[in-house]
């Protein structure tokens, strides 16, 4: 059993099967070029896609904290304004 932090649906775990299934019966050494072909193109787009989502991701949490950054900032500058004036 290997540990998969992505759970695949039914319907996806339907879909693999048959495509495993096809592929373990397949005499065929064109239809296996093919079908190679095509996942290995799937595999690429999923790769990019997946290092775009990863870069999305790290550009939000960049944000989120340099404005979290200055909020605390700010904070400091007025509790320091505040002790000035007393």
């Amino acid at each position: 059993m290997s540990i998969d932090p992505v759970e695949r649906s039914l319907e996806q775990t339907f879909e693999l099967e048959k495509l495993e299934r096809f592929i373990c019966g397949c005499q065929n050494l064109e239809q296996l070029r093919e079908i190679a072909l095509a996942l290995a193109q799937q595999l690429a787009q999923q790769k990019a896609a997946s290092i775009w989502m990863a870069n999305r991701a790290t550009e939000s949490e960049n944000t989120k904290l340099e404005l979290l950054a200055e909020v605390i900032r700010r904070r400091q500058a007025n509790t320091n304004d505040i002790n000035a004036a007393r």
